[in-house]
């Protein structure tokens, strides 16, 4: 069977790569950083940090056997990993009886792991529900480790470091609504061909993630020591801006006639971009910053409140 992406190692894809680089890297420098607050959801999350190395080796192997039912049996390892994960997310809200965006952004970016896990169990299994074409299942799966999982975790990040200074701390959680918003709606508009949802996704999406770079960029990194964390959070701001705009411009050209990038091409930039210099280089940013998830409650948030 032939593909649009381009054939990086062996039989694997650009985009198999960029779905794979998800459960075995993004995937567990997000559950270390999830800034879940409930007793009882933090367990949960130990669970899933402990159990998901298991889950990324089904992953694995799944991609080196050839798409079918066996593979798609053994992808089941990776979505019950991140099903417990997910688990911890809902645990947060009923522990917390809270949806304000401190609490629903982290249980959100759970609960879309396991989305992104399903669509991953679903590809590999070579279906095509709704008639959709393989790549686009795939795509759907990238979709939802990337900007659902790990783009809602720095959102997540970005409003605990911020919740002590009113004015940053809105624009955040403002920032982590829309990401939360945008995420679900832009697969929505190609599933149900709906012009609307196939421009406002991205918009929405968009917008959230945009503020949020301009946050890490401006608020964030300068506080957060030490320099390699800062210029790493740096290269995440910087790194998304043209993908989003991308993005929104290939949302646009499916309704409008406008130019646009190739599905080929929008791989290769916007894919790797996402992936590489927002996604990886923002979480591992966080991480050498050494920074507890729940986070900067204490000294560097009211250092930044009294700045």
């Amino acid at each position: 069977m032939t593909t649009p992406f381009p054939v990086l190692l062996g039989k694997l894809t650009l985009v198999d790569l960029l779905l794979l680089l998800s459960p075995l890297v993004i995937v567990p420098l997000g559950l270390r950083l999830l800034p879940l607050t409930g007793e009882r959801s933090r367990q949960v999350l130990a669970l899933a940090r402990l159990v998901q190395p298991i889950g990324a080796a089904a992953a694995l192997t799944s991609f080196l056997l050839p798409t079918g039912w066996t593979a798609g049996t053994i992808a089941l390892g990776w979505l019950l990993t991140c099903a417990v994960a997910s688990f911890a997310g809902l645990l947060e809200l009923i522990e917390r009886r809270s949806l304000t965006p401190a609490h629903l952004v982290p249980a959100a970016a759970s609960a879309y792991l396991s989305v992104g896990a399903a669509w991953l169990v679903v590809s590999r299994a070579g279906l095509r529900p709704l008639g959709f074409a393989s790549e686009i299942v795939e795509l759907t799966g990238v979709h939802f480790h990337y900007a659902g999982f790990a783009a809602t975790v720095m959102a997540a990040l970005a409003i605990a470091f911020l919740r002590q200074h009113r004015r940053a701390g809105r624009w955040a959680s403002a920032a982590g609504l829309l990401i939360v918003l945008g995420v679900p709606i832009t697969p929505a508009g190609i599933a149900t061909s709906s012009g609307l949802l196939t421009i406002v996704g991205p918009i929405l999406l968009a917008a959230g993630v945009l503020t949020l770079a301009a946050l890490t960029a401006l608020l964030i990194a300068p506080r957060i020591d030490p320099q390699i964390a800062r210029w790493l959070l740096w290269v995440s701001a910087a790194g998304v801006v043209l993908p989003m705009f991308l993005g929104v411009d290939y949302a646009i050209a499916r309704v409008f006639p406008i130019p646009a990038l190739d599905l080929r091409t929008m791989a290769v930039i916007h894919g790797d971009l996402n992936a590489v210099a927002f996604s990886l280089a923002g979480l591992v940013g966080w991480s050498v910053a050494r920074l507890d998830p729940v986070l900067v409650t204490s000294q560097e948030s009211r250092r930044y409140a009294t700045r």
